[in-house]
């Protein structure tokens, strides 16, 4: 079966370029080439949109036109989403991996050739491809995101703003800007007021077929199409140190049986019930703490199965 990687997405930029002076935190531009990534290009499902529709198993995003915003939405059958999409709706086509082979084997070998950790069934990375119909005059509101993306313009032509992020450093959380409420996790990472417009740092690309663009996460971005576009996402998650430790001390823990103890009464009603929970737990917490400082952080992954050694 067929597939891209790493460097078939990003060529003729070498993945030790792109490792040194992009990957995590600086966005790439890379324009079209001829017969760059024609595996991709000549999937028939991704021929035009009629073709994506027809091909389509799973539900529809429809994106409202109420905040330009894709979670602003709405899940349609396929045979009503063209119908959506000429009333100047944006489709969005979520998990295309699920029903293309291509796209699930080029997801996971860029996943790896990324070295991104999945954590095994809990899937740390979260890996997915995601296909975007956005109509001639459409787009998307200034926001960021918590996962990485890379986007192939597959046809029509989509301008991109892009600025770089001086509110918050590695979000866990995504936003919109005009978003009334904010995420608890992301109001305590920020340090620094949102934007509420685009800055005067931001730069512009323009999309063209295929094109390639490398958006990291926690870059503000918004989008405008001129005409119609067609693009293509491969999207991962970012598995902080945060996830890594807390999952893979998870797994350690579970191999005690004290600590597969029920969390009985943290919650009780009756007081004496919650102190003496509140108590066990200390005392469970003081003696992992005093255990931590014998284990490696490889023999911690290695011995919850997070990684291979």
């Amino acid at each position: 079966m067929q597939k891209i990687n790493l460097n078939e997405l990003i060529a003729p930029i070498t993945s030790q370029e792109f490792f040194k002076n992009h990957w995590p935190h600086t966005p790439l531009f890379i324009p079209a080439t001829k017969n760059k990534l024609k595996t991709i290009f000549d999937l028939d499902q991704l021929r035009d949109l009629e073709s994506l529709v027809a091909a389509r198993s799973l539900k529809v995003r429809a994106c409202l036109p109420d905040f330009d915003d894709e979670y602003s939405s709405i899940l349609l059958d396929p045979q009503d989403a063209l119908k959506a999409y000429r009333n100047s709706m944006t489709l969005v086509f979520d998990s295309m991996h699920l029903q293309n082979d291509v796209l699930k084997d080029s997801l996971k070998q860029i996943r790896q050739d990324l070295g991104l950790v999945t954590g095994g069934e809990t899937d740390l990375c979260k890996a997915r491809s995601i296909a975007y119909a956005t109509p001639s005059g459409e787009g998307t509101r200034l926001h960021f995101d918590a996962n990485a993306n890379f986007i192939i313009q597959m046809s029509g032509s989509k301008q991109w703003v892009l600025a770089p992020n001086h509110s918050v450093k590695n979000p866990t959380e995504r936003f919109t800007t005009g978003s009334l409420e904010m995420p608890a996790a992301l109001e305590k990472q920020c340090h620094a007021m949102l934007l509420d417009e685009v800055p005067q740092d931001a730069i512009e690309i323009d999309m063209q077929p295929g094109c390639v663009l490398f958006v990291p996460r926690g870059y503000w971005h918004a989008t405008t199409t001129f005409e119609d576009s067609l693009s293509l996402n491969f999207t991962y998650s970012q598995p902080t140190w945060a996830d890594v430790f807390t999952k893979s001390l998870g797994e350690y823990l579970l191999t005690s049986a004290d600590w597969r103890e029920l969390a009985d009464g943290l919650e009780s009603q009756d007081k004496n019930r919650r102190d003496q929970s509140l108590a066990r737990f200390d005392v469970l917490v003081k003696k992992i703490a005093g255990e931590l400082p014998k284990i490696s952080g490889q023999d911690l992954l290695f011995k919850s199965g997070l990684v291979d050694s």
